[in-house]
């Protein structure tokens, strides 16, 4: 569901200042209630290399923004980007989320506080034999919430050195690690999941050989499960048995649950699980 009304205001960032060009942390952008910026994980890109470039959202006390879900209401964060010519850019690569109850009825989910949201960018194989700087723009665009709910915008910009294979950037590299730890890992060799599709739940069973306790799943699809409604969580001899209420949205079988399974140690694990009929 959506919520029935929000207010809205359109925020929109300023440029980067005068004396920004090579810079590898940008002059960050102020909205009404988040401060944003461009970083890049390493201080030069060479031929072939990947970088990661983040989007890192400060977000004023009490508001939040939302995960590629939101849940029951909200909308993601978009990022638009301008690369060199060459550079290819990757998704976004979502933190796992916290859920946020709202009232009775609505489950969001998303972040609080401070998000970093990173995007691979892939090099050309060959680069100029004299090639300055490559420079990055985006538009980033996200809607932040508390009671009300107001879209804001920023465009945010970053150049790095050509030519070389850059060092870790070390003004921003705790930020990037602690985000990366955040981050869903594929099921480990010897872990399997798989989902029983009852009358009004789904039954998600996680093996790995030894007992989860306190595990949350998060939904990747909308109107799959009932984002609202309790999740029982049930640890057994070989991994965690979740009973998931299905959304009066969903009109039609599904054949995979997709998401994201979070542990109590903060690991966080992607989940593909083939659905069965009970």
């Amino acid at each position: 569901m959506r919520p029935p009304f929000f207010v809205c205001a359109f925020v929109l960032g300023a440029l980067p200042g005068p004396g920004f060009a090579g810079s590898l942390r940008a002059q960050s952008v102020e909205t009404t209630h988040a401060k944003v910026e461009l970083l890049a994980d390493v201080t030069a890109v060479d031929s072939g290399q990947t970088v990661r470039l983040g989007v890192h959202f400060v977000l004023e006390k009490g508001w939040h923004i939302y995960w590629e879900n939101p849940g029951d209401s909200g909308q993601p964060p978009v990022l638009k980007w301008k690369v060199p010519e060459g550079f290819t850019a990757g998704g976004i690569q979502w933190p796992r989320p916290e859920r946020m109850q709202t009232n009775a009825r609505v489950v969001d989910y998303g972040y609080h506080d401070e998000v970093l949201l990173i995007v691979p960018m892939r090099a050309p194989q060959r680069i100029p034999t004299h090639p300055g700087e490559a420079s990055f723009a985006v538009e980033a665009k996200w809607l932040i919430c508390r009671e009300v709910c107001l879209p804001e915008r920023a465009t945010l910009a970053l150049s790095l050195p050509m030519g070389t294979r850059g060092k870790a950037n070390p003004s921003v590299e705790q930020i990037f690690r602690e985000t990366l730890r955040r981050l869903p890992h594929p099921l480990p060799a010897g872990w399997s999941a798989r989902a029983i599709s009852g009358k009004n739940e789904f039954v998600l069973a996680v093996r790995r050989g030894k007992s989860i306790a306190n595990a949350v799943f998060f939904p990747l699809e909308p109107g799959q499960i009932d984002n609202a409604a309790p999740q029982k969580a049930e640890a057994t001899a070989d991994g965690a048995r979740i009973t998931l209420q299905k959304s009066d949205q969903l009109l039609k079988p599904i054949v995979v649950l997709n998401g994201v399974l979070a542990l109590a140690d903060g690991a966080s694990y992607k989940i593909h699980a083939r659905v069965a009929n009970q």
